[in-house]
């Protein structure tokens, strides 16, 4: 069965791999004048022109891992909604719910690249770590595939290859083939494969585990204080908080295999064990409690990372498997 995608989702798909270059570039080692342009045929059928300090990655990402520069590719089913509805309020609203500061700065729909109807969004962000970047969401359709190419440079990062020519880099992009959409998803291994990937590098990597870190360590810092107090607070108003957003976040997240979806679910499973012992430890720290009720608080606590712990070794299993 084919994969009917969104257009929203497809948007979701590039949320993104290339965000994970783009704040670990340094100075440069080679000057935007000496990088000439090069032919790149992805394996999603885009072809395109990118600078030749772009070098391909694991992912099938192109990146420069000195500037950060990066290029990431995506191709889906189109859903029920057409390349045409996509709206600059849409695309905020989708990389707003992942991202900090969002400012969409300029947006373009019912153009074409070289005969095919597009769409270009460009928007300043801030990455989970704190990188400011700017990315440029092209996407391009022959009415079967959205065919996507997320363009990502430091937002202070003017000298480089990638900014220098990035309307060369857009107005190169052809659609090289279309994919065996029927033929991909039929195989089992590559659907997961793909999936996994996805939620591994472009959600998990970029979301959920900076968001759950963040957490662990707030509750850390304040348990080491040694104050109550603030051990409390933090308990019944910080963490609760923080917890639901995540969970929230999760949950909106839908992996589009079973086995992703499985291991997910021990994600989930975790957070929410964790958010019960948050409360339960505010009881026991801000009422009178017997030894046994502290037990249980701290017994759920230690269920909660037993989840995580379980998540991470079917992940790293998989992975493994898979060749992700």
């Amino acid at each position: 069965m084919k994969k009917i995608i969104t257009l929203t989702m497809t948007i979701a798909l590039l949320l993104v791999i290339v965000v994970s270059f783009a704040g670990c570039g340094g100075e440069a080692s080679t000057t935007a004048e000496a990088v000439s342009l090069v032919d790149v045929t992805t394996e999603q059928g885009i072809s395109l022109k990118l600078p030749s300090d772009m070098t391909k990655q694991d992912n099938g990402a192109y990146a420069n891992m000195e500037t950060g520069d990066t290029a990431a590719f995506g191709v889906t089913e189109i859903g029920g909604d057409p390349l045409s509805s996509a709206t600059e309020e849409k695309v905020l609203a989708m990389y707003q719910s992942k991202y900090d500061d969002v400012v969409v700065t300029s947006f373009e729909n019912g153009i074409k690249i070289n005969g095919k109807e597009a769409v270009v969004s460009q928007q300043n962000l801030t990455t989970p770590e704190g990188d400011e970047v700017t990315l440029t969401l092209v996407m391009v359709t022959d009415d079967t595939n959205n065919y996507l190419v997320n363009f990502v440079y430091g937002k202070d990062k003017t000298d480089g290859a990638l900014y220098k020519n990035l309307q060369a880099c857009i107005d190169s992009i052809t659609i090289a083939s279309t994919p065996d959409s029927t033929s991909a998803s039929t195989s089992a291994g590559t659907s997961v494969k793909d999936d996994f990937s996805e939620y591994l590098y472009n959600n998990f990597g970029t979301i959920f585990e900076p968001e759950d870190r963040a957490i662990q360590e707030i509750y850390t810092e304040a348990a080491l204080t040694a104050d109550s107090k603030i051990l409390a607070k933090a308990l019944s108003e910080t963490l609760p908080a923080k917890n639901n957003a995540l969970l929230e976040k999760m949950k909106a997240y839908t992996p589009q295999t079973t086995e992703v979806q499985e291991v997910h679910n021990l994600f989930i499973q975790a957070v929410e064990l964790r958010k019960d012992a948050y409360a339960q430890l505010f009881e026991v720290l801000t009422q009178p409690a017997t030894e046994a009720e502290v037990d249980a608080a701290f017994a759920v606590l230690d269920e909660s990372d037993a989840k995580i712990e379980e998540f991470l070794t079917k992940a790293e299993s998989m992975k493994k498997d898979l060749g992700v």
